[in-house]
């Protein structure tokens, strides 16, 4: 495929990735979470960087979750609304899969991390690009319990800052975590769309736990 657009709002990065034939158009912003102010004007500038018109476009992709419940909606239904209006696919990735792209020269665990608030963490274990565990929603202490049988693990991810410091040999933190990682999300994005086509118009993001409005109407 010649134009892609991957889109991350799961985090309070916005990451925008245009692939036009064989360049790369990026685009990064910390915008607090006020990704809707954003994102539609940050997508007008690269396909105008590009060269290309936006009914060029041919795939779309998006975070499926987990992160911030109203940025993974806002990704969600732009790609939705995007690819009705020009009839084309879309898909997503787990978010905590593209976080963890591109460490497969680290001997040991790979954590990308996200804030989840409540003291908890969205966190999942890789190693070697493999996925060793599922996506959890856990606090720090039981996620270090949990990891005690690796002897190196290294944290990524936009809030692996936000892990506390442990004195023990063998955990690192990444340099680059509060880089985008949109061109890894469209990367895996193309190899989901060639395997498994495009995503069923019914589907949505995955949410690892109810949001507050949720919480307050229904209960835990």
């Amino acid at each position: 495929m010649k134009n892609v657009l991957a889109i991350d709002c799961a985090t309070q990065l916005l990451s925008i990735c245009l692939k036009s034939e064989d360049n790369y158009y990026e685009a990064t912003l910390d915008c607090g979470l006020k990704h809707s102010e954003n994102l539609l004007k940050t997508v007008e500038m690269l396909i105008n960087t590009a060269g290309i018109e936006k009914k060029e476009l041919e795939l779309l992709i998006c975070s499926e979750g987990p992160g911030s419940f109203t940025g993974l909606r806002i990704a969600m239904s732009t790609i939705k609304g995007m690819a009705t209006g020009l009839n084309i696919p879309y898909t997503y990735i787990p978010t905590l899969d593209y976080l963890s792209w591109g460490y497969d020269y680290f001997e040991g665990a790979v954590v990308p991390v996200i804030d989840a608030k409540k003291k908890c963490f969205y966190c999942a274990v890789y190693e070697k690009g493999k996925k060793l565990s599922k996506d959890m929603d856990i606090t720090e202490d039981n996620l270090f319990t949990f990891l005690k049988s690796y002897k190196k693990v290294l944290f990524t991810g936009p809030d692996c800052m936000k892990i506390k410091e442990d004195f023990r040999s063998g955990i690192y933190k990444d340099l680059n975590y509060f880089s985008g990682k949109s061109r890894q999300l469209l990367m895996l994005g193309l190899e989901e769309y060639k395997q498994s086509g495009a995503k069923p118009i019914g589907t949505g993001p995955v949410y690892l736990r109810k949001s507050e409005a949720e919480i307050a109407m229904f209960g835990e």
